[in-house]
């Protein structure tokens, strides 16, 4: 038990079908749970929760640790801040670095560990600090406003270069996809062509006179014979 993580002596809360939240059980009803984990409180609905076990957590430890603190124990409140860093609860390390700072407000550990710089005999977050040095924020990274107009200024050429790469990828797909409608046409219009070819009568010169066309529109009778045609009645000789 010794070389287990001091964050498996935590009260656990499985969840049904997987997963669990280690940390101190605060509130528990009959529809939710909130669990505190050190960096913050999180709540569950009681029907998505398995089951729990209750056991003693790093939370627990620190309020005992902190009570045994006197208020003007610098030193003891340095040290808790380090320890509760290293069990996982940064909220409770900044607690315990701001009282720190209560009664030493120059002391370097606390202030470093809150995120604040020595600027000018003064201590400043690290936001101030850049503001006050002339540095100008751009793309969330801090840098000289010359350094920031550059940035800029190869970012709109970026820009500008992929808005005239996509221009002309939009305009070559346009042109692929005219052709195409162009080609549909001519296919479309060929076929109509054939097709009107096709039903059109077919006609040869030849025997005759004028045109024969084919099929014919008339069927000969094969059983007539030609006879000369008869005089009128008075003049046959």
């Amino acid at each position: 038990m010794f070389l287990l993580p001091s964050v498996l002596l935590a009260d656990e809360v499985f969840l049904k079908g997987a997963g669990t939240i280690s940390g101190r059980i605060v509130e528990q009803t009959a529809d939710t749970i909130r669990v505190d984990v050190g960096s913050g409180t999180i709540g569950v609905k009681m029907s998505h929760v398995d089951r729990i076990v209750k056991a003693r957590s790093p939370l627990d430890d620190y309020d005992d640790r902190a009570k045994k603190l006197g208020p003007k124990d610098a030193e003891g409140w340095k040290a808790l801040g380090r320890w509760a860093l290293n069990q996982g609860l940064p909220a409770q390390s900044r607690d315990a670095y701001k009282k720190v700072l209560t009664i030493a407000p120059d002391d370097r550990e606390a202030n470093g560990a809150l995120g604040l710089v020595l600027l000018n005999g003064r201590w400043v977050t690290k936001d101030e600090s850049y503001r006050a040095q002339g540095y100008v924020k751009y793309q969330g990274e801090w840098m000289t406003p010359d350094q920031a107009q550059i940035n800029q200024a190869s970012d709109a050429a970026n820009q500008a270069r992929r808005n005239a790469e996509q221009r002309a990828s939009d305009a070559e797909a346009a042109a692929v996809a005219a052709e195409a409608r162009a080609r549909e046409a001519e296919q479309q219009a060929l076929e109509a062509q054939n097709s009107q070819d096709n039903s059109a009568p077919s006609y040869w010169g030849g025997w005759g006179y004028g045109p024969t066309y084919w099929p014919s529109t008339t069927t000969p009778n094969r059983g007539a014979v030609n006879r000369p045609a008869q005089l009128p009645a008075g003049r046959r000789r």
